[in-house]
């Protein structure tokens, strides 16, 4: 499969995902203001990995229908991708250690290590990509990232016990 290909796969993918979003705000029977701090931040994980996704492969397939070198084209989105993702983990953390007084920390705490960790190993594999390597591999490798924290938060949504 060309890297063109695997991009067009990834919009329409992050799309359906997106869209499980509004099943797990339907479902709650909440509004998103009325959800705990850890739960709104699983689904604005849930919206920021698809959505990321989606725009980080919107952008290379705009950058290659643009005509530009591909080796160009890959940092452009590992630099991309990079900021995104070190924004919204930051993000992550924060929310974390702020829910510390909350008595959910525990629960948290294992989460945002089977996060964050791979993710670390992943920002690593963007910076190697942008210095060094300008291939399309690391951006998949980012992609799927994106796409697994969209589907583990997805799952604890679904499965966080009712407050």
């Amino acid at each position: 499969m060309d890297p063109g290909e695997s991009l067009h796969l990834i919009v329409e993918t992050s799309l359906g995902l997106a869209g499980f979003a509004g099943v797990v705000t339907a479902l709650a029977k909440r509004g998103a203001r009325e959800l705990h701090a850890l739960h709104r931040l699983n689904l604005v994980n849930l919206l920021a990995t698809s959505l990321g996704a989606l725009f980080l492969s919107l952008g290379g397939l705009a950058l290659l229908a643009a005509g530009v070198e591909e080796p160009l084209t890959w940092r452009v989105v590992s630099a991309s991708g990079l900021l995104v993702t070190l924004y919204f983990g930051s993000k992550s953390i924060r929310t974390v250690v702020a829910a510390a007084g909350s008595g959910r920390r525990q629960q948290s705490l294992p989460a945002l290590l089977a996060i964050n960790v791979p993710l670390l190993v992943v920002c690593l594999a963007q910076v190697w990509n942008l210095v060094v390597l300008a291939a399309f591999w690391p951006v998949f490798v980012l992609l799927v990232a994106l796409f697994a924290i969209g589907c583990f938060s997805f799952v604890r949504l679904l499965f966080a016990p009712v407050a």
